[in-house]
């Protein structure tokens, strides 16, 4: 019984917590590798026909049902729990499996693509902001930074089965896949964060202390202080119907004026942009295009695809070592500064094999920029967006916070998307990453110039900050300022 309690441990609790949000983003990612097999097979076999804008719709249509699955997950955490979420999401993917494994028809393809396109969007609108709540600060980075590999490693898994399989059978296959998530996500607690939102502060603290050590038992009692404060504000307002609509208005008016609201959204925002417009996508959806202006042939496309998965799965298991080491802020300098240098030398490699004035022109150039523009991305500019965002969000407001970022990033990947193949005919291939190099050297300036340093510090600590208390020496203090802001906004 001893043993067994001291291999239990908080860390190893919050192991078991995280894992839920880890495993759904295993199949988040056999839903963005299956793609390949959907695809390539459906233009060999003609079996449900597709002309090239059905197809490019089909691949598209992700961006629009993400912002669909933002606003559910919204409405779903604020109301009924980050559990609940979850399940949700895990459900809905494997209904996706069910829909592809049947399907004959375009239509049924379309419904399997909105429906699974709908988890991805409450999965990771909600899989962040769980493993924060559910996590220590000294975890928190490494936690999130596991989740884009998680990710990969569902893309190789699509991928590998794939080679063996149709994508009626490999639809079956991965719903076995997709079932540890669920069942995870139905053994775990709920998020403390969602406990004390809706006052079970008794709750609150028998999950805080399960998942948690006692030494960080403050940041419990600093959360339940200032949701108590929050809650004597409210009191004796009467909501009815008629008012419902005014005072949401009100509300999203309010939450963009205040300081801890509205920064963390334009900072969101413009770490989104380096997320989408970074290049991954883009090599996803489009590898054809890039490998024969890259390579000038499509014959080795999918041995460098592989190799590329491979790849990109090592880079993101390296993020979690270097989260760990590196302040955020460095970090985000440092890889988003290298991944603009790679899109700028892959942009002047083709345009110099396209007019000839490259003297050695050896298919192991091509091959090195592209992993090296891979490993970057998959390194930083990817992890950072899943820990950053994990961490600046106010507890208040994080529901607005999370569905206007979300709907946005999903605004960005439809027009990425869908604006890919029209610029590599205006500008081409060369052209789009310049293009794409200058939006992240814009996005670059802007998060530098607002965003502070996240690493090791409480959510608490970093929402104080964002909030204009960053001066303030200890909590007692901060909880005292807390205070006089709410006395003031409610003489307002």
């Amino acid at each position: 019984m001893c043993r067994r309690q001291e291999w239990i441990t908080p860390f190893m609790k919050q192991c078991f917590a995280v894992s839920c949000v880890v495993l759904n983003m295993i199949s988040y990612g056999l839903t963005i590798g299956y793609n390949a097999s959907l695809f390539s097979e459906l233009r060999k076999t003609q079996e449900i026909p597709l002309d090239i804008d059905s197809e490019s719709w089909l691949a598209s249509l992700i961006g629009l049902s993400l912002c669909v699955g933002s606003i559910v997950c919204s409405l779903i955490m604020e109301i009924i729990g980050r559990k609940p979420a979850i399940i949700m999401s895990s459900v809905f993917t494997i209904c996706g499996w069910i829909s592809f494994s049947l399907a004959s028809t375009f239509p049924v393809l379309l419904i399997g693509k909105i429906v699974q396109g709908i988890s991805v969007g409450i999965g990771t609108t909600m899989g962040c902001i769980l493993v924060a709540e559910y996590s220590s600060p000294k975890y928190r980075g490494s936690f999130i930074a596991a989740m884009p590999p998680a990710m990969l490693i569902g893309g190789l898994i699509a991928h590998s089965f794939g080679l063996f399989y149709g994508w009626h059978d490999l639809s079956t296959i991965l719903i076995f896949f997709s079932l540890p998530g669920l069942i995870v996500a139905v053994l775990s607690p709920e998020s403390p964060s969602y406990l004390v939102v809706k006052g079970r502060y008794d709750e609150c603290r028998k999950v805080f202390r399960w998942l948690r050590e006692k030494s960080e038992d403050d940041e419990v009692e600093a959360m339940i202080k200032t949701h108590m404060i929050l809650k004597q504000s409210k009191k004796n307002q009467e909501l009815n119907f008629f008012k419902l609509i005014k005072i949401k208005f009100i509300y999203v008016v309010t939450a963009v004026k205040k300081r801890e609201c509205r920064i963390p959204i334009i900072i969101m925002m413009h770490l989104s942009a380096i997320n989408q417009f970074c290049g991954s996508i883009v090599q996803e959806m489009y590898a054809l295009d890039i490998h024969n202006a890259l390579y000038g042939t499509d014959t080795y496309m999918f041995k460098v695809i592989t190799s590329l998965d491979l790849q990109r799965i090592i880079a993101t298991v390296s993020a979690i070592y270097i989260t760990s080491k590196l302040k955020r802020r460095s970090m985000l300098l440092i890889f988003v500064a290298l991944t603009v240098i790679a899109n700028v030398c892959i942009a002047g490699y083709i345009y110099a094999r396209h007019h000839d004035l490259v003297w050695l022109d050896h298919m192991a150039i091509g091959i090195f920029l592209h992993h090296f523009h891979t490993f970057v991305i998959g390194t930083g500019c990817l992890p950072l967006a899943f820990i950053i965002g994990g961490e600046i969000y106010p507890l208040a407001d994080k529901g607005f916070c999370v569905t206007i970022c979300n709907v946005l990033s999903a605004a960005y990947m439809f027009v990425n998307i869908k604006s890919a193949p029209y610029l590599f005919t205006l500008i081409g291939v060369d052209g789009a990453y310049c293009l794409n190099a200058l939006i992240l050297v814009y996005s670059l300036i802007v998060i530098m110039v607002m965003l502070p340093e996240t690493k090791n510090r409480t959510l608490q600590e970093i929402e104080d900050e964002f909030r204009g208390f960053a001066v303030v020496g200890n909590h007692e203090d901060a909880f005292d300022l807390r205070c006089n802001e709410i006395e003031d906004n409610e003489n307002l």
